[in-house]
């Protein structure tokens, strides 16, 4: 666990939200949130740790944190959707120790009122079906298993900028700190449709490269690889048999193929 910290990263809109509650007394609250998002986030690298995935960088923003790896995106999914639990998982059992130390008297009622509700806050935020936020994220890989790749990061996209459209109205007239978390939103969101090509032959690639561990197998009678889905081996009909999916991906990757 030790070596993840030098990959700590703290974005500067941290660092000038951190000053301006210096300045103005509010010392406490900036721990507080500071606190809840560096357990939120080794949650996710304690989940990453144990299914030896490498982390790359964890970044702290003013409202949470971003911890980013080098996994193949055909992982697991459900190894996947438990790493993105970890944050919320490890702030529930931040909950009960706050619960226990304010019990025991070692804070005052002030304090834990305080976390209460920026852990409260911080929580539900991540619960939000917006990726990259947890919620949005968790969606996306729960949809892997039902549909083909290419048709997840469409569906995942849509689902995205619907609710960040009612969190941005939801929040039209609050404070200029909801106005940062929406732009960050707002430019991930469009960040994301616009990389859907590089996230869809990279998913491809994946393929083509790596043996894969798969849960089922799928025979296909059109041959159309944009149709491959997780954890699922696809086999292609080819006049009057079946071919390996690696054969069809072969005309698209292989540089051979082209000379």
């Amino acid at each position: 666990m030790k070596n993840i910290f030098p990959k700590i990263k703290i974005n500067s809109a941290t660092y000038i939200l951190f000053l301006s509650f210096l300045l103005t007394g509010f010392i406490k609250n900036i721990l507080l949130i500071f606190l809840i998002v560096i357990i939120h986030e080794i949650g996710h690298v304690f989940f990453l740790k144990y299914f030896h995935y490498k982390i790359e960088k964890v970044e702290i923003f003013p409202f949470g944190g971003l911890t980013t790896t080098n996994k193949y995106i055909n992982s697991p999914i459900n190894k996947d959707i438990l790493i993105y639990f970890g944050g919320i998982l490890f702030q529930i059992l931040l909950y009960f120790l706050f619960v226990f130390i304010n019990q025991k008297g070692f804070i005052n009622q002030n304090t834990f009122s305080l976390f209460l509700r920026y852990n409260k806050s911080i929580f539900f935020f991540n619960l939000l079906p917006i990726r990259p936020l947890d919620g949005g994220e968790i969606i996306h890989l729960f949809l892997q298993k039902f549909f083909c790749y290419q048709k997840t990061l469409f569906i995942s996209h849509y689902i995205s900028v619907f609710f960040l459209i009612a969190f941005v109205l939801y929040n039209i007239k609050s404070n200029l700190n909801n106005y940062v978390i929406v732009a960050f939103l707002l430019y991930r969101t469009i960040d994301f449709f616009k990389k859907r090509v590089f996230f869809q032959n990279k998913f491809l690639l994946e393929r083509f490269m790596y043996t894969l561990p798969y849960k089922k197998i799928e025979h296909n009678a059109k041959q159309d690889i944009n149709n491959l889905k997780k954890e699922t081996l696809h086999f292609f009909k080819d006049q009057n048999k079946y071919i390996h999916e690696k054969e069809v991906l072969k005309r698209k990757f292989d540089i051979h193929s082209f000379l």
